[in-house]
């Protein structure tokens, strides 16, 4: 079983994403998002190979990869026992900015 363990760069991002949501829309669709980007994150720790190999991102040193819940990119990689969330990216954003991983 992997541990799934989240950089400070996405946890910040993931923070003012719910910070966002909760203004725009309010408590209930905050934490709707919240909870499911949690839970799906919870899973690669039995499934860390699950996500799809992010191609932006091919020509990094470690192998990216990513899940896709409703319109946030979850970026993640992963070690012999870890999996490392790196970005929590809102998929309307510029993708070049990825590469910045």
């Amino acid at each position: 079983m992997a541990q799934v363990i989240w950089t400070k760069k996405a946890s910040g991002q993931f923070e003012r994403a719910i910070k966002y949501i909760f203004k725009e829309q309010g408590f209930y669709y905050a934490d709707i998002v919240r909870e499911k980007i949690l839970q799906t994150t919870a899973l690669l720790e039995g499934q860390p190979q699950m996500g799809t190999i992010e191609p932006l991102l091919t020509h990094k040193k470690y192998e990216y990869r990513f899940l896709l819940v409703w319109s946030y990119k979850i970026i993640y990689r992963t070690t012999k026992d870890k999996v490392i969330i790196s970005r929590v990216f809102h998929t309307s954003r510029n993708p070049k900015r990825l590469k910045g991983i």
